[in-house]
């Protein structure tokens, strides 16, 4: 089942965040003391510094969501649970990552690795030097794996929580290579900056043949396979960096024109039809770049 992940964007998506935040910290893991309005969220929501990642089921349901908060004249979500500053340089960019959660049957290595990699990517591309994140100790091996330390071997305890925090640190150039590698992918072959991921198990089906096309794809890790229109046999091989997809966005009536599967665990970045033609007329260079693209696989097609 594919899962999405991209910043919220609507109402919608908003509210369910606060509501599955209750569920996950009040209701299933019991570490905030409920108030009775069925909902979790604090004056950092609104902050304008502040941005919402989003995981979506295919049915278009937020099944988790992380929050990340750039530096801004007011504060951060980390002050209230440790002096960050302390351990900052000077004039280091600074973001703090929180209110992670995931529900129960989404709870998994891929969606939180996922998360994690969008917030990173978010990071990277927006200049930030050192990320901080105060965590709940049970999920602290997660963030230990990308390259972040703890500040502190001792609980950090606050009135509204009922267990105590580890604050982390993550110097972004210390940064685990995947996660490194992924974010400076996505800054080479996403120059639209669509922060919105796709995750694909082996098998599973990206692109279905005479639907609309509404965006194109890029691979950032993993492969897909393009099945002929025809014979359904495989036509064409997609790695990293591929883009595909495209051809609907350029046609008139936007219809699909293949079958496309991962033929392993695939993560895709997805770039929207108006923002990626955009950026193709902004940017003569990337439209060579694609049309070479498209000549090639067309070519390796032909040859079949």
């Amino acid at each position: 089942m594919p899962i999405r992940i991209q910043l919220a964007q609507s109402e919608q998506h908003i509210d369910q965040i606060f509501r599955i935040r209750h569920q996950v910290f009040c209701e299933e893991e019991g570490l905030i003391k409920p108030d009775g309005t069925q909902i979790v969220l604090d004056r950092f929501d609104a902050f304008p510094a502040s941005k919402m990642f989003v995981v979506l089921d295919e049915d278009d349901q937020v099944v988790g969501s992380v929050r990340i908060t750039m530096d801004n004249a007011v504060a951060q979500p980390t002050d209230e649970y440790f002096d960050f500053r302390a351990h900052l340089p000077e004039d280091s960019r600074f973001m703090s990552v929180g209110m992670f959660c995931v529900t129960k049957p989404y709870r998994n290595a891929l969606i939180a690795s996922g998360l994690l990699l969008m917030c990173t990517y978010y990071a990277l591309a927006n200049d930030v030097d050192y990320i901080g994140a105060p965590l709940n100790p049970t999920i602290g091996n997660l963030i230990r794996r990308i390259g972040a330390k703890p500040l502190t071997k001792d609980l950090q305890y606050v009135p509204h929580l009922n267990t105590g925090i580890l604050p982390y640190l993550l110097d972004v150039h210390d940064l685990n290579e995947t996660f490194l590698n992924f974010a400076r992918q996505n800054i080479a072959h996403n120059m639209i900056q669509s922060y919105e991921c796709m995750i694909f198990n082996k098998g599973e089906q990206i692109i279905r043949k005479d639907d609309v096309g509404d965006c194109a794809f890029v691979i950032v890790n993993g492969t897909a396979q393009v099945l002929h229109p025809v014979t359904s046999e495989p036509m064409a091989e997609l790695t990293e960096g591929d883009v595909f997809g495209e051809l609907a966005l350029f046609s008139a009536d936007n219809v699909r024109s293949a079958d496309v599967f991962a033929s392993s665990v695939t993560r895709a970045m997805v770039l929207p039809k108006k923002a990626f033609l955009e950026h193709i007329k902004a940017s003569p260079e990337a439209g060579i770049t694609l049309l070479h693209s498209m000549t090639s696989r067309m070519k390796s097609m032909l040859e079949r």
